[in-house]
């Protein structure tokens, strides 16, 4: 019987320390990445503050065939009952944002985040900054 209460103990300790991590999802055509010499800007739904920080950190040029798509939500509901426990226990996410870099149909960069909240600028700085990363 005490071992099942360690195990369980332990079992929820990992489950509280294993929520909302800072880990972004990103995919990535490492050979497309080389030829980006420019990017055009697109963010849907469009946001001032998304777009005022964008065009700060780089200089979009509307005729580019790269498009960098920046999308971003919060406050989305989960009515599920299957993460009660999650909402509870956790910070569980909210929100979140992504950047999709495409050129034509073919998408080659995908940076994905789960937010508790609205995105801040601290978060679509680092998202682009890991785009740049990921460019030279």
């Amino acid at each position: 019987m005490r071992l099942a209460v360690k195990t369980i103990f332990i079992l929820i300790v990992i489950f509280l320390l294993s929520g909302c991590s800072d880990n972004a999802i990103i995919t990535e055509s490492k050979e497309d990445l080389k030829n980006v010499n420019c990017m055009r800007l697109v963010i849907f739904p469009p946001d001032n503050f998304s777009s005022e920080i964008m065009h700060k950190l780089y200089n979009f040029d509307e005729n580019c065939s790269y498009q960098l798509s920046v999308s971003q939500k919060s406050r989305i509901t989960c009515n599920s009952n299957q993460n009660a426990d999650k909402k509870i226990l956790s910070s569980f996410p909210s929100g979140y944002i992504r950047l999709d870099l495409a050129k034509g149909s073919k998408n080659i960069f995908t940076y994905y985040r789960d937010l508790t909240d609205r995105a801040d600028n601290e978060d679509v700085q680092r998202a682009f900054a890991t785009l740049q990363k990921h460019l030279h």
